[in-house]
């Protein structure tokens, strides 16, 4: 499979740590590349591609493990996914997320957990293997 144009010069930035402003511009560019720049080159912050993060509940919720913090303006995306909900309230924000919790009870497993956790702190790492299984069932 061929790498087309972009993706070797994402490539190349990432290898290099290119810090410049046309490589902040491009990697800025496509969320994705947003992502893996700010965790590879910058390690932390990488404010020019916020807006584009903060579209997608993955990538905000690894965005702010990035971060180590919560990531306000993806939370809006990140409460669209009970999944990624409930993976940001246990490492990131460890208690309630109100903003979230209509998302999360649609899904009785991710509601069971997320319930238990909050009332009792209990993390139960089996239910992310049952809603894992869960899913390629469908």
């Amino acid at each position: 499979m061929a790498i087309d144009f972009e993706q070797r010069r994402a490539n190349y930035i990432l290898v290099t740590k290119d810090t410049s402003p046309e490589a902040r511009e491009f990697m800025a560019s496509t969320p994705e590349c947003a992502l893996e720049y700010a965790k590879d080159v910058l390690l932390g912050r990488f404010i020019e591609a916020e807006k584009i993060i903060a579209n997608h509940a993955s990538l905000s919720y690894y965005y702010a493990i990035i971060l180590n913090a919560r990531f306000l303006e993806g939370e809006k995306a990140i409460s669209s996914n009970a999944l990624y909900s409930c993976l940001y309230v246990r490492d990131i924000i460890k208690g309630r997320f109100p903003e979230a919790e209509k998302e999360i009870a649609l899904i009785p497993i991710c509601n069971s957990w997320y319930n238990r956790y909050i009332s009792k702190g209990e993390d139960v790492i089996s239910f992310f293997l049952e809603y894992r299984m869960m899913m390629e069932e469908k």
